[in-house]
């Protein structure tokens, strides 16, 4: 369109010099300038001043599809707009009386007396006297200046569109420098024409080795690859990029349009559910195995308490042999404690969660760890009181404390260093959240090493200086609790763990009934359910030495047919959470619909989807975790019978 303007700019220009030069003799600046006229691609014709046709230049001819000026003897415009004749003429008295110029749209007609769109552009040639001694008009054709209009609103639409894209467009000639592209390169580059793809995306000169642009022009293909931007201001940025040659019919690749699109948060993104998916897996696997090491330490202790409590029923309490028991017992509660936490981390159990304010915890932890830290470290708090409640257990925002400050004194061990607790609110996500961050000025994580710190087993402390649970117990807790965890670290300039926790008005909760009151006994039928045979010769001698008279079976199926058969010859049901065939939920729901009455405990080393709802709605009266102390089955067990509503 600018060109068509300029074009037509020229001419005027032209033909306002030739009236110039020849004001007062329009004749003879037709016959002298026929040439130069006939030169002009747009349509020009002259009238004397009573409005009779003096002449035309080629174009004119030519864009009315005659040959001569035969037939204007009348009048132009009765051979050249029919309809509008008396309007023209009138027109042209008007401008030549007034010495002026006008452009309007009209019509004219063709050979075929076909009416066209066009502008008609006049101006009147002054003689000497100052009167007109003529009048010359230009046409312009104005369907091809609609084409021209058109097709530049569709390339102002074409442009908008590309430029109204976040991915950047870039087209490339034959020399692979940049001949057009889009606002959104900007973001890397402000002048992008005539760079090099790399200049662009590297701040570099050159070719990178495997240039995707490059192939395109070689293979003529298009190409995908990732490109990273070291570019300034968006250096680590990571781009998708996709070249598509542009090729004249079949002939070579003339140029090549490289889309970019930011691909940094999809690649953060899928890492983060790589990371997830990853520790979902062993979290599953994790549980799995608490699950079957808790059904081995249920035997282990069990027998051990049975021997004890023959050995003191006999009156042969060899010291010896008490200590080694006592051994055995708290090597297997230091066990136990060892699978709470992989089933923390595998969000598998279920705590005693309630609605808390957060700041008395952290006060009394580090008063407790003031008295363990080294005069070396200085604690600094940043306390904020007022940050709002989050349903959480207590028990476990103390382990994750202890662990996090633990972890941050062996960070500065052997150096003079700061510890920094801070608890504040914070807004993310049009929500508010508990941001609890634990800082210190030690060595830092290796990068190389930050993405596996939450995995179980993983330390890098010398052997018998950790087990590697610590922060994946952290992070079991923080995501069941619906918290986020993020870290940040800097070789030799410290770490910090930052835990954001919803602010709720809310609480979940499910009792576990666990004291140590003396154990008492009772002469009831018990029907005991477990797919495991040590458990259940166990857990029926234990129930055994306190009175009760025990029925036991390790299919649950073989309980169910038992039960079925003589509901009334029992008083109490244990039955394990999962068995093949018919979990102990199934098999309460079925024993319930039998006898309503029957009270159910239900014990597992594995809770996994298992929620206060679910037995409930499943008539479970009680439940209790393995392995689970003698005195604590006891006064379950005997509560649970002497009001089983109430357990």
């Amino acid at each position: 369109m600018a060109v068509f303007r300029r074009a037509v700019m020229e001419q005027d220009n032209l033909l306002d010099n030739l009236v110039g030069r020849h004001a007062g003799d329009l004749i003879e600046m037709i016959r002298d300038e026929q040439g130069i006229l006939n030169g002009l691609s747009v349509p020009v014709f002259f009238l004397d001043p009573n409005g009779r046709f003096l002449g035309a230049n080629a174009a004119f001819f030519d864009f009315l599809g005659i040959d001569g000026s035969a037939g204007f003897e009348g009048g132009v415009y009765q051979r050249l707009a029919i309809r509008f004749a008396r309007e023209y003429q009138e027109v042209d008295r008007r401008i030549m009386a007034d010495m002026s110029a006008l452009t309007f749209e009209g019509y004219v007609n063709d050979i075929n007396a076909v009416e066209r769109h066009v502008a008609y552009g006049k101006v009147a040639v002054q003689a000497a006297d100052g009167t007109a001694s003529g009048l010359i008009t230009v046409l312009y054709g104005l369907s091809d200046l609609q084409e021209i209009r058109a097709l530049k609103k569709s390339e102002a639409r074409k442009q908008a569109i590309l430029d109204g894209l976040p991915d950047i467009v870039v087209l490339f000639d034959k020399k692979m420098k940049v001949v057009w592209a889009n606002n959104s390169v900007k973001k890397i580059c402000s002048s992008p024409l005539g760079l090099r793809c790399r200049e662009i995306f590297c701040g570099e000169t050159g070719v990178c080795a495997n240039c995707g642009l490059d192939r395109s022009f070689r293979s003529g293909d298009t190409e995908t690859w990732m490109q990273t931007i070291e570019a300034v201001g968006k250096a680590g940025t990571v781009y998708d990029m996709i070249s598509t040659p542009v090729k004249i019919k079949s002939g070579p690749v003339d140029s090549v349009v490289v889309i970019a699109r930011d691909a940094t948060e999809k690649l953060k993104l899928e890492k983060q559910l790589h990371y997830a998916m990853k520790m979902e897996a062993i979290g599953t696997l994790a549980g799995g195995i608490a699950h079957d090491f808790n059904n081995i330490l249920t035997p282990i202790m069990g027998y051990s308490e049975i021997i004890r409590l023959h050995m003191r029923q006999e009156g042969e309490e060899k010291k010896e042999i008490i200590g080694y028991i006592d051994g055995i017992l708290k090597a297997a509660r230091r066990a136990r404690r060892l699978v709470e936490q992989i089933l923390t981390f595998s969000r598998s159990s279920e705590q005693k969660e309630s609605l808390q304010y957060i700041h008395p915890i952290v006060k009394e932890v580090m008063k407790l760890i003031c008295t363990t830290l080294p005069s070396t470290i200085e604690i600094r708090q940043e306390i904020d009181e007022h940050c709002g409640m989050v349903s959480v257990d207590p028990v476990q925002i103390h382990q994750i404390l202890i662990n996090l400050c633990t972890n941050a004194s062996f960070a500065m061990s052997g150096t003079s260093g700061v510890l920094t607790i801070r608890l504040r609110k914070s807004d993310r996500r049009d929500r508010e959240w508990l941001e609890l961050s634990i800082s210190d000025t030690g060595c830092g994580i290796d990068p190389a090493i930050r993405d596996r710190i939450f995995e179980p087993y993983f330390t890098t402390k010398e052997k018998g200086q950790g087990t590697g649970m610590g922060l994946a117990m952290v992070h079991g807790i923080i995501s069941r609790q619906g918290g986020e965890m993020e870290v940040e670290s800097e070789l030799g300039r410290g770490t910090t763990f930052r835990i954001f926790l919803p602010v709720s008005k809310e609480t979940t909760s499910f009792d576990q009934v666990v004291n140590l009151e003396e154990m008492v006994g009772g002469s009831e039928r018990i029907l005991l359910v477990d797919d495991e045979e040590q458990v259940v010769a166990v857990t029926g001698e234990l129930l055994e030495s306190l009175g009760y008279v025990v029925t036991a079976r390790t299919s649950a199926r073989e309980s169910l047919l038992l039960f079925l058969q003589s509901c009334n010859d029992f008083d109490l049901v244990i039955t394990d959470l999962t068995m093949p065939y018919l979990t102990g939920l199934e098999l309460c729901r079925k024993m319930k619909e039998v006898r309503r009455d029957i009270p159910i405990i239900l014990f597992t080393g594995y809770l996994e989807e298992f929620s206060s709802d679910a037995a409930k709605e499943a008539g479970v009266d009680a439940f209790f975790m393995k392995p689970v102390s003698f005195k604590e089955m006891a006064k379950l067990v005997r509560k649970t019978l002497d009001d089983p509503t109430g357990a």
